[in-house]
């Protein structure tokens, strides 16, 4: 089994363009023990949970803690939902788009982007866990931004979809 979610969790992709932006798309998946039934799941706390999460983290590597932008937060929500709905986890929108489609969709101009996905019954602490433990993940989660945005949908068999995505904005 550790092969399997090794392998799916280095499944990532990322790119890099020939401009100075950096885009990085991670993605992780395995099952966990549920912190809560389905039903009784709240979505929105969750994801405050996560934000928290991430900034924890952050300040144990002494670094700046990211703000949670209501732009990267649509973005992620569009992806979420759109997973719970298909049933699948991937960086590819059912419509084609890409995790830079959607921030730019959502009007957020940005130097540098990334997305985290997962999909699972992931306790946050089990969330987090595994995306720590997978040096492209932590990267994202440690990495060079400042703004965050997270979002968590569940399909109609209670499987979660979740997607992080990080943005240092376009300097004005």
């Amino acid at each position: 089994m550790f092969v399997g979610v090794a392998a799916t969790m280095l499944s990532g992709c990322a790119w890099l363009p020939p401009w100075p932006i950096r885009v990085s798309h991670i993605s992780i998946a395995q099952d966990a023990l549920p912190a809560k039934k389905p039903k009784d799941f709240d979505s929105k706390a969750a994801c405050a949970v996560v934000v928290e999460a991430h900034n924890r983290l952050r300040a144990e590597a002494k670094l700046p803690p990211l703000e949670l932008s209501t732009k990267l937060t649509a973005a992620a929500e569009k992806h979420a939902k759109d997973m719970a709905a298909h049933g699948k986890m991937t960086h590819k929108g059912s419509d084609g788009s890409t995790s830079i489609k959607r921030i730019v969709a959502k009007g957020y101009n940005y130097r540098r982007a990334g997305e985290n996905v997962a999909a699972g019954d992931f306790t946050v602490d089990g969330l987090m866990k595994g995306w720590m433990e997978s040096p492209h993940h932590k990267r994202n989660i440690l990495g060079s931004y400042s703004q965050i945005g997270v979002a968590c949908a569940t399909a109609l068999d209670g499987k979660r979809y979740w997607c992080v995505t990080f943005g240092l904005p376009a300097r004005r």
